[in-house]
């Protein structure tokens, strides 16, 4: 048995040490993830989020693929596709199919959700000390589960590509990256697409190196017997069965990054490039493999959505469309018909010119909410050694060409509701490619500063941490955020107007998917206007019972959108109930709620409020 002064030295000097300096980084990292949830942590605020949120539950529920948030566009689609012979050509009264959100990431949570104890009740003694939904928090937690994934994999590929003192800084820089903080409690799909991206740049690397291995085995290598003594990992050459394996792994990844948002499928352009170019003599087979087993994958939820709603990628197929000077904000959306046959080219070449300076001014230089992307930019101009890494730089500064193209020319309106934390930032995806290569230089140019004495060189690793990781040391200073997202969002309110109307009845609101999520009801989104969009849907397919006005419709303009607005009549709406005491002639909704909030405004086909308000009474009583 060691003595007391044998363990001492061990700890202190000997392998120990590092045991105790793992256990500090643990522990730093186990207070920091407390730290963020405690003060940090919001409720969900991304449209996405919800509505992803809400179709999990009901795949969790044994009621299939369907949506309770629905969209006028999506009815138009679906009813298209059906037929008018069709009892139910928009699938109103029964569940409405989703052919908005990609099914990967439903499925993962809904998962999630069989294996612990969902609550998405609110009670009625909690509702004024309201703070944190519990399903949101437990969907935060598995989303920060794949953010630690994620960091691990950052480590292990930064580690091959570089050294341990890269790793190490990589991994740091990652974890302390604000943005990616925030996309952890987002409840958003950002995670799970960049855990698939990290391991699809891990079959890449991988591949490469087989092959620079086999390109170089029948050279000579003096210093193979040095290198073997020190530890220096050489590549190994591979069989062509190696090679198909990977190549299915790596179209495997692309069409499950495909499943959980379309975009991803836009990586295959960079990957099929960086096979071609760099894997030599099993470039045919592995990129052949590659595209077929992605489109495998990704093929029958393609073919689903065409069968449904006449197109392989549902409503995003309109994506390019949608925030267009034809179609602005969210028109396109909110419409039953609309005439989008001919595309206007010209219309998505200004939507690109529009958006792509905002994307390259604004998001590049802080990509992933850390200054180390400065680092990334600047090493472009100095060449590496190692041809592994050129060539893997090269297929990140394409995929980032790629994204920037599709980001913008996919941009919505959602953007606007939940700017930088949407599913609309495909950008962050290369956030760990770009820390990897700028710890790199970072650690290059230190090796060249003459520092002159003991320790300069950790206090200054330390203090460009702290500095590239400003934002987040900043954000977890006071003052403490408010969880909740109000306005608009209210769960406890949100959940106790949704109750009014039954399991099976419609509502009409400007926010569908919250209702969906925290009320557990079918919603479909405001019309774009009351005459015939409304009574179209009212008279001819199914009964509309409530209408519920939130601030997203209350809160306009009064000069510009509500009184020349063309596409705010609900605005109006809400100012004739609100100011004038008036419901328009003919209106079918008759009985408003007059106890609800100054900015919002529920109207029924009836008190559908007062046997709740009784039974309250009698049990006071």
């Amino acid at each position: 048995m060691p003595s007391i002064q044998e363990l001492i030295h061990k700890f202190e000097v000997g392998e120990g040490s590092r045991s105790v300096t793992k256990l500090a980084i643990l522990l730093a990292f186990i207070a920091l993830v407390i730290t963020y949830n405690v003060r940090e942590y919001r409720n969900f605020m991304a449209v996405e989020a919800m509505e992803t949120a809400q179709l999990a539950r009901n795949i969790a529920e044994g009621k299939g693929f369907t949506s309770q948030s629905i969209r006028p566009m999506s009815l138009a689609m679906v009813g298209a596709q059906s037929g008018q012979e069709s009892e139910d050509p928009m699938m109103l009264k029964g569940g409405h199919p989703d052919i908005v959100t990609p099914p990967l990431y439903p499925v993962v949570l809904s998962l999630w959700m069989k294996v612990l104890p969902f609550d998405f009740d609110i009670p009625s003694m909690r509702s004024e000390n309201f703070r944190r939904y519990q399903p949101e928090v437990l969907i935060s937690f598995l989303n920060q589960a794949i953010f630690i994934a994620s960091g691990f994999l950052v480590f292990l590929i930064s580690r091959r590509l570089f050294d341990a003192s890269v790793a190490w800084m990589s991994t740091a820089v990652f974890f302390g990256s604000d943005v990616l903080w925030r996309f952890s409690v987002s409840g958003l799909s950002t995670m799970l697409s960049l855990l698939l991206f990290l391991i699809l740049v891990a079959c890449l690397v991988a591949m490469e190196r087989a092959t620079r291995a086999e390109m170089e085995e029948d050279s000579s290598h003096p210093d193979d017997a040095q290198d073997e003594e020190e530890g220096v990992n050489h590549p190994k050459p591979r069989s062509l069965g190696w090679f198909i394996g990977l190549a299915v792994v790596s179209g495997l990844v692309l069409g499950l990054g495909a499943l959980t948002r379309y975009s991803f499928l836009w990586l295959l352009v960079p990957s099929l490039l960086y096979t071609g170019l760099f894997l030599k003599t099993k470039r045919m087979p592995v990129s052949l493999i590659m595209l077929v087993v992605s489109l495998i994958v990704v093929g029958p939820w393609l073919m689903r959505n065409y069968q449904i709603g006449g197109t392989l990628f549902g409503l995003h197929s309109y994506d390019i469309v949608m925030d267009t000077e034809d179609f602005p904000g969210d028109r396109l959306e909110r419409a039953l018909n609309a005439d989008i046959s001919t595309p206007d080219f010209s219309a998505f070449f200004r939507k690109f010119l529009v958006n792509a300076p905002h994307i390259v001014t604004e998001q590049l230089p802080t990509l992933g909410g850390s200054w180390m992307v400065m680092f990334f930019f600047v090493g472009l101009m100095i060449p590496f050694s190692n041809p592994g890494l050129r060539r893997l730089r090269l297929f990140g500064v394409v995929s980032m060409l790629v994204l920037i193209a599709v980001q913008a020319l996919g941009r919505t309106h959602l953007s606007d509701m939940s700017p930088l934390i949407n599913g609309q930032n495909h950008l962050v995806l290369l956030a760990p490619l770009v820390f990897m290569f700028g710890v790199a230089l970072f650690f290059t140019l230190l090796d060249q500063l003459p520092l002159t004495f003991e320790g300069a060189r950790n206090v200054v690793v330390v203090g460009v941490f702290l500095v590239v990781c400003s934002p987040l040391v900043f954000r977890l200073l006071p003052p403490r955020t408010t969880p909740i997202v109000y306005p608009p969002y209210s769960p406890p309110l949100i959940q106790d107007i949704s109750f009014w109307n039954q399991p099976d009845e419609l509502m009409m609101s400007d926010m569908p998917w919250a209702v969906a999520w925290y009320g557990d009801r079918k919603c479909l989104w405001l019309t774009r206007n009351v005459q015939p969009d409304f009574y179209t849907i009212n008279d001819e397919h199914e009964v509309i019972r409530s209408i519920y006005l939130t601030p997203l419709t209350t809160d306009r303009k009064l000069m510009s959108e509500v009184l020349k607005g063309a596409d705010h009549t609900w605005a109006r709406f809400y100012m004739d109930v609100q100011v004038r005491q008036n419901l328009p002639a003919g209106f079918p909704l008759k009985f408003g709620f007059p106890d609800v909030m100054p900015d919002q405004l529920y109207v029924s086909d009836r008190q559908r409020w007062l046997p709740v308000f009784q039974e309250v009474t009698e049990e006071q009583e």
